[in-house]
C-alpha cells in the first residue's frame, strides 16, 4: 500500500514538473515567407571604380536592388521587433565578411549579439573596412594584404545597424544587422527566409532594405503551427 502511495505522489510530481514546463515555455512555431518589390525596379547608375582600376575594373554593377525574374527581393533583413523572454542568451555561429573583388561579401549580414564576426581580404589590394553605428565609429581596420583577416568581434558591443564603408574604395558599402536576439533572418535570391523556434504569442515582424525602406506587420504564432507571410516594397 505504501509503494502504490509512493508511485501516484511520484507520478503526479512529474505531471506537475511538465505543466510548470509547458506553461513556462510555450509552443515554439516558424516564420516562413516572401518578399517581393512590386513596382517596376528602380534605374541605377553603374559604379564608376575611382581607384585600382587595373584589378577591380572600371566599372562595377549596383547592388542596392537584387530582384530575380519573379520580382522576389534579395538582401531584405527581417526579424521580430521584441525577442521574448525565452530568447536563447548563448550564440555560437561564426560570420566572414569578405572584401572580394572590390565589394563587400556579403553586402547585407544579420548576427546575433555575441557571434563571432571576422572580417577578411581576398583581394591583393589595401581595403580598411571603416563601420558606423549612426556617426560612431565600431571598427576600423586595416587588411593590407590578400588573406588578412581580423576578428571584429570585441568591438561589437551594441545592438544595432551598423553601416561598412571602406576608407580606400569609396563605392564599397555594407551593412550589419547586429540583434539581440536570434529570431531574424536575410532574404535569398529566391526572396524568401525562415525564422525558426518562435515561442507563441504575438509579435511585430519587420523587414529593413536599405534603400526602400522598412514595413511592419503583426503577427501571431499559435501554439499549432507556423505562419507564413508575404511582404512588399514599393518605390519610394
Amino acid at each position: 500500500m505504501h509503494c502504490l502511495m509512493s508511485t501516484k505522489v511520484f507520478g503526479a510530481a512529474l505531471l506537475a514538473v511538465f505543466l510548470i514546463l509547458l506553461t513556462t515555455e510555450g509552443f515554439a512555431g516558424a516564420i516562413t515567407g516572401e518578399v517581393k518589390f512590386v513596382d517596376d525596379p528602380p534605374k541605377l547608375p553603374t559604379i564608376r571604380v575611382s581607384k585600382d582600376q587595373d584589378y577591380c575594373g572600371e566599372t562595377l554593377p549596383d547592388e542596392t536592388y537584387l530582384l530575380n525574374a519573379q520580382s522576389a527581393l534579395r538582401n531584405v533583413v527581417v526579424f521580430i521587433e521584441s525577442a521574448p523572454s525565452q530568447a536563447p542568451t548563448e550564440p555560437q555561429r561564426e560570420h566572414i565578411l569578405s572584401n572580394t573583388g572590390c565589394r563587400y561579401v556579403p553586402r547585407i549580414l544579420a548576427m546575433h549579439k555575441g557571434e563571432k564576426l571576422k572580417v577578411r581580404n581576398n583581394d591583393p589590394k589595401l581595403h580598411i573596412p571603416h563601420s558606423y553605428r549612426e556617426d560612431r565609429t565600431v571598427f576600423n581596420l586595416s587588411l593590407p594584404f590578400k588573406g588578412t583577416t581580423i576578428d571584429a568581434t570585441p568591438r561589437i558591443r551594441q545592438s544595432g545597424v551598423l553601416k561598412v564603408v571602406c576608407d580606400t574604395h569609396a563605392w564599397m558599402l555594407a551593412y550589419i544587422h547586429v540583434f539581440d536576439h536570434p529570431y531574424f533572418a536575410v532574404t535569398d535570391e529566391h526572396g524568401t527566409f525562415f525564422i525558426p523556434d518562435i515561442p507563441a504569442g504575438t509579435y511585430v515582424l519587420k523587414a529593413w532594405h536599405e534603400d526602400a525602406g522598412t514595413k511592419s506587420q503583426e503577427i501571431t504564432i499559435a501554439e499549432s503551427g507556423d505562419v507564413r507571410v508575404v511582404l512588399e516594397f514599393f518605390k519610394k
